[in-house]
């Protein structure tokens, strides 16, 4: 199997620094995790009821794709070893949440009747009115980030997280995470969940991953974002979280929307030049900059460019504020498109190893009511100086191991990636493209 990349059996490690604070934690592949427990037991009950309402609202054309879904997200084995059937599953699982984070709403005002219409009407009414638990870090379950799922998913890829300096839990952080890739799976996985160790390599820092306020318009799906941590990138969002405490900390996709436009595997241009808001509320708050780069976020996915589509994508994105690149991944090589149809491409993200580095904080000694614009550039300089250090010093470590697992999946992987947008034998220097 040609699409599989190298396991990853490492679970932990010291990098081979000289600075003892340097150290790299590496996704694990779970051998053993018992399948019938009240948790996954609940999970697979909610995954029932939404099938459920795809069925009811679409009729019998659905029913294959729903079995299919369903056998795929079972916990059969499927030709597979027990850690890979997991992994998969995960991702399918994630595919299926996420596609079905509409169809509950659109359910209750189509089946529902008056019940079920009037309680989807208070519920929406309470949150879109007077709940604020988005914008100040409120909802957040632990139990949620530790859950053995998401280890399943980074151990897909594999996902690592790399300290390079330890943090002080006395102060506040903004993380700034760069690239953005198609999906930021990386900033999900690493820093909204404990599969990389977060909590160990940075105690008593409390993050919050912040993405678009549109994701917590959709009832229920926003529950889980909250239990997980995630909350609203906005500014009272940033300003909320920031004065929950000592160590409480936020996690932007600096890029956002617009540089998930510029994504194409291989290749990191970055849209950082103009986004200096984040520095300016980081001197208003007196909260320390920390970078983050994740070598291969921008390799999960191949890329359609075509200058056909460029204007409506940036048209859409500046009317929604979001993205949609036109992406694509690999078939799954027992799955129905590989065997019926014998193709290639599919959904499924490639497997290849994402490494997120986070970097030497910049401390903001005191608070700055009214920076100035000076002031703001110097911070920011500072920030792009650290950005382009880390990428300087990590890229030829990754680079091996990524040449390594692009060798591994032989020519005729590469063929078909050739015929996207991929840059396989090489990655493009770190540019700045706005």
């Amino acid at each position: 199997n040609f699409w599989e990349a190298q396991p990853c059996t490492e679970r932990s490690r010291m990098a081979e620094k000289k600075d003892d604070k340097v150290e790299t934690r590496v996704a694990e592949k779970l051998t053993v995790d018992p399948q019938f427990s009240s948790g996954k037991f609940l999970v697979n009950g909610i995954a029932g009821v939404l099938m459920y309402m795809w069925c009811d609202l679409l009729g019998r054309p659905v029913y294959p794709v729903a079995a299919y879904v369903a056998l795929l997200m079972s916990p059969l084995r499927l030709g597979w070893s027990f850690s890979e059937r997991c992994e998969v599953r995960s991702v399918i699982s994630i595919y299926f949440f996420i596609l079905s984070a509409g169809v509950l709403p659109i359910w209750c005002l189509r089946r529902g009747g008056a019940v079920g219409r009037s309680l989807l009407a208070i519920y929406v009414s309470w949150y879109m009115l007077f709940d604020r638990a988005h914008l100040r870090g409120g909802r957040f379950m632990p139990t949620f980030r530790r859950r053995n799922f998401w280890k399943h998913f980074a151990a897909y890829f594999p996902m690592s997280l790399t300290r390079t300096a330890k943090l002080d839990p006395k102060r506040n952080y903004i993380f700034g995470y760069h690239p953005h890739g198609v999906i930021s799976m990386g900033a999900c996985c690493n820093f909204a969940t404990e599969a990389t160790g977060f909590s160990e390599l940075f105690p008593g820092i409390d993050l919050r991953l912040l993405t678009l306020e549109q994701n917590f318009r959709v009832p229920v799906f926003r529950e889980y974002l909250l239990g997980l941590g995630v909350n609203s990138v906005s500014k009272a969002s940033i300003n909320g979280n920031l004065t929950r405490g000592p160590g409480a900390s936020v996690m932007i996709v600096i890029g956002g929307a617009r540089e998930s436009l510029e994504t194409a595997p291989g290749s990191y241009n970055l849209i950082l030049d103009n986004r200096k808001g984040f520095v300016k509320v980081a001197l208003q708050k007196g909260a320390s900059l920390v970078p983050v780069f994740s070598f291969g976020e921008t390799d999960l996915f191949g890329v359609f460019a075509s200058s056909r589509f460029r204007r409506w994508q940036l048209w859409l994105q500046k009317q929604m504020g979001f993205g949609i690149p036109f992406f694509f991944g690999r078939a799954l090589t027992g799955g129905v498109l590989h065997r019926v149809f014998g193709l290639s491409r599919g959904v499924m993200p490639l497997r290849m190893p994402v490494q997120s580095i986070v970097g030497t904080p910049i401390h903001v000694d005191a608070p700055v009511p009214h920076p100035t614009q000076e002031q703001i550039d110097e911070l920011h300089q500072r920030y792009v100086d650290e950005l382009r250090k880390i990428y300087e010093e990590f890229k030829e470590p990754f680079l091996t191991s990524r040449a390594k697992i692009m060798d591994s999946q032989g020519e005729a992987a590469k063929a078909v990636l050739r015929q996207g947008s991929f840059h396989l034998e090489k990655v493009e220097s770190l540019a700045f493209v706005g």
